[in-house]
């Protein structure tokens, strides 16, 4: 059976160890015994002994400096313990995996391997394992979980300079799905949130946070728990410093349409015309924020509607498959709304307006595909099948595979996350619906819906 080559210099530094050690002993204690008469020899044994002795304790130190370097010990023991752990597990899998170059006829040279941890709790991290002519496609589909003990893959891609596949890990013994059991626990932990990460920023779970506000796709089938995400998102945006301003649309007239009629009853739409007299208006507000706009950006490259602390707009348009259903036929309706949506979504982030669109599939008849490739921030609930990932992510093969639980799937975001990967939107223990109409009730004012 051929092993790692790197376990050669581990085997040679073993063996001169305890060569350099045992001829210490044996200098030191038989051989200076039976040479008690010469004492010249003996003094000689003797001094021969403690070198010996001493160098086996030196290359017993640098092999412990050597380990303690290699596996970051300065981190912590446990942090240098897993390191090693995981990085023997690696190494062992990709050698039977059949991951490595020949070296004669007992070693194979395997991938390089880089683990980091990200926290001190080691609840996830980023394992790099180098690429290779040989291996270049087929570590492209490789399933590391099995090879990492407790923790699983949550996405994975290559570098930019295509020199290494990374694979990012988090533990899965740990829940990151929060839960809140009451309005008030719920608006407590999104106040904490924007004090930390900023007054235009959202949260799914305990590892997807911090995210700035931008517009969404959010797909999940009955029973995902889509309805629960966006209450959630909405009651965090309520508590935002900085009170948003948000557009209601339900073309089916569900729990969107009773909800905006409730917090916002002047910018909601249930009916075909009404959705597009919304859209209209929509879209002239934005083109009035740019106009005032236009000379607060003149000089600030890179500047946006946050640095102005101007309010975001963010249009939610829940079951958009059946507004796209109803309206395909009708091509002058078609092309308008089309175009608005696509305006909002390209031009829209500088200015502080927002598509939030939730529907049950993302296929091309469902949503035209100019505007589902545009939308940064994908989100897709439940256990959607491999056509659907696809046309949400833009590949299906190489995603995290999982039974997922209601509000729970994979999340993308540009700028934040390189690939899609697990995320999950809390448990809310508690009537979400009564609690945001009640609250919505409780405030005045035309802009008070954020």
């Amino acid at each position: 059976m051929r092993r790692n080559i790197r376990e050669r210099g581990v085997l040679a530094w073993l063996a001169a160890t305890m060569s350099a050690g045992l001829a210490g002993l044996l200098l030191r204690g038989p051989v200076s015994t039976a040479l008690a008469g010469c004492g010249a020899a003996v003094h000689i044994c003797a001094r021969l002994g403690w070198v010996c002795c001493l160098l086996a304790a030196v290359l017993l130190a640098g092999g412990a400096v050597s380990w303690a370097v290699a596996h970051r010990l300065q981190r912590g023991l446990k942090y240098a313990l897993r390191h090693w752990q995981l990085s023997r597990s690696i190494a062992r899998a990709l050698l039977e995996a059949g991951y490595g170059i020949p070296v004669g006829e007992q070693f194979y040279r395997l991938p390089r391997v880089k683990i980091r941890f990200d926290d001190k709790g080691l609840t996830s991290g980023l394992v790099e394992i180098q690429n290779h002519i040989k291996t270049d496609t087929s570590l492209s589909a490789v399933n590391l979980s099995s090879a990492l003990g407790v923790y699983v893959v949550d996405a994975q891609y290559i570098t930019n300079d295509n020199n290494y596949y990374c694979f990012e890990i988090a533990d899965s013994r740990i829940d990151q799905q929060l839960k809140f059991s009451s309005y008030t626990e719920l608006t407590g932990y999104a106040k904490r949130h924007t004090d930390k990460y900023g007054p235009y920023t959202l949260f799914c779970d305990g590892r997807n946070e911090g995210i700035k506000i931008r517009s969404m796709l959010l797909v999940g089938i009955t029973g995902s728990g889509k309805s629960y995400a966006l209450m959630g998102l909405i009651a965090q945006l309520r508590n935002w410093p900085i009170a948003p301003v948000i557009y209601f649309a339900d073309p089916k007239g569900s729990d969107i349409a009773v909800l905006g009629g409730s917090l916002a009853p002047e910018r909601t739409a249930d009916d075909i015309d009404g959705i597009i007299d919304l859209l209209r208006q929509f879209y002239a507000a934005m083109m009035e924020r740019k106009a005032e706009m236009r000379d607060k950006l003149n000089g600030k490259l890179g500047a946006d509607f946050s640095d102005f602390r101007l309010p975001a707009y963010i249009f939610l348009f829940d079951e958009f498959a059946a507004f796209q259903a109803s309206i395909s036929r009708d091509k002058k309706r078609r092309d308008e709304v089309e175009e608005l949506l696509r305006n909002v979504i390209l031009m829209g982030r500088q200015l502080g307006f927002y598509m939030w669109i939730a529907m049950q599939k993302s296929d091309s008849s469902d949503i035209p595909t100019a505007i589902r490739d545009n939308l940064p921030w994908k989100i897709c609930l439940g256990n959607a099948p491999s056509t659907t990932l696809m046309t949400i992510f833009g590949h299906a093969a190489d995603l995290p595979s999982r039974h997922w639980g209601k509000g729970q799937g994979l999340v993308h975001c540009d700028g934040i996350t390189a690939a899609p990967r697990p995320g999950s939107f809390p448990t809310l223990a508690f009537d979400i619906f009564a609690a945001l109409t009640e609250a919505g009730q409780s405030v005045q004012g035309p802009d008070s819906t954020g």
